[in-house]
């Protein structure tokens, strides 16, 4: 049995799967519904229109303050090698220049493009709300090894993902007959598919506006961001890279004196650089001055 994905959903997922016992939801031979279906058809047709705002719940993942001023949500599913990609390639930068800094709040939600994307969120909550994460990370990290087994079994290798996680086998047999939450998940999906017009995954929606596919990439994303920070009035990070350097002295100006307080070198005449000689210091024999020593003054406490 091949792994049927949405018709919507670019970059689908060819490869055969054993699905044993497992639950009917899971076995049933349609991936889709009439509703889906007819999402879909006004996406292509142009006569979905999408929400412009965000309703954050207990069900998302969210990293973040959230008073940012910018509120961004990842749509991803575990099977899609773009959304391993961005994972891996962007999100780190984007958690460190705008999350950890207090310009954005992310927000993470799966879609799911296939049963095994469906398979994957089910087993991601089974596990607990806080190993869901990692869970989800270490499948896009390791995506090519549990996806391209030489079995083809996908099942099998979301088995062994499950098990380095920490489940048993008989909870993976348990949590894959949750029947009522995977069409709740299901439903969530047709409800953002519908909400935003996804059609592609990973879609980006930044304070409820869909992002083009540039935003995919850390240079397009990171555009985009610093734009609405610059509209929002907000000023947006330094960018990546950008030093600090003390402006060139005036000319004609004189240099500042070095570190050790010393005169800076002076240019002769000539052209020939003159060293001002170091200031004179007292005899060994020299009492010290006996004015008394400058004392801080103690801080505030």
């Amino acid at each position: 049995m091949k792994i049927e994905t949405p018709h919507l959903i670019a970059g689908g997922v060819a490869a055969v799967v054993v699905l044993g016992g497992l639950g009917y939801w899971l076995m049933s031979s349609s991936g889709g519904s009439s509703a889906v279906e007819q999402i879909a058809q006004d996406i292509q047709s142009g006569e979905c229109k999408a929400v412009e705002t965000v309703t954050v719940s207990a069900d998302d993942w969210t990293f973040g303050d959230a008073k940012a001023p910018i509120t961004l949500v990842e749509y991803a599913s575990q099977t899609c090698s773009h959304c391993a990609d961005f994972s891996r390639d962007v999100w780190p930068k984007v958690k460190a220049n705008y999350v950890d800094k207090g310009h954005v709040r992310f927000v993470f939600r799966e879609f799911q493009r296939n049963r095994i994307d469906l398979a994957a969120s089910v087993l991601g909550r089974c596990l607990g709300r806080e190993a869901f994460m990692p869970f989800t990370e270490m499948l896009f990290e390791n995506q090519m090894t549990w996806m391209a087994r030489e079995d083809q079994d996908i099942i099998a290798g979301l088995r062994e993902m499950s098990r380095r996680a920490g489940m048993s086998n008989e909870e993976f047999e348990a949590c894959m007959k949750k029947e009522e939450e995977a069409k709740r998940l299901s439903d969530l999906r047709d409800k953002a598919m519908k909400d935003y017009c996804l059609d592609s995954t990973p879609t980006l929606i930044m304070n409820g506006k869909k992002l083009p596919l540039e935003a995919s990439s850390y240079e397009g994303l990171d555009k985009m961001l610093r734009e609405e920070l610059t509209k929002l009035g907000k000023t947006p990070p330094a960018a990546a890279g950008a030093t600090t350097e003390a402006p060139a002295p005036t000319e004609g100006a004189a240099p500042a004196p070095a570190a050790d307080g010393t005169a800076p070198a002076q240019p002769s005449s000539d052209g020939a650089t003159q060293v001002a000689a170091p200031p004179a210091t007292p005899p060994p024999d020299t009492p010290a001055s006996s004015a008394p020593a400058t004392t801080g003054t103690p801080p505030a406490q």
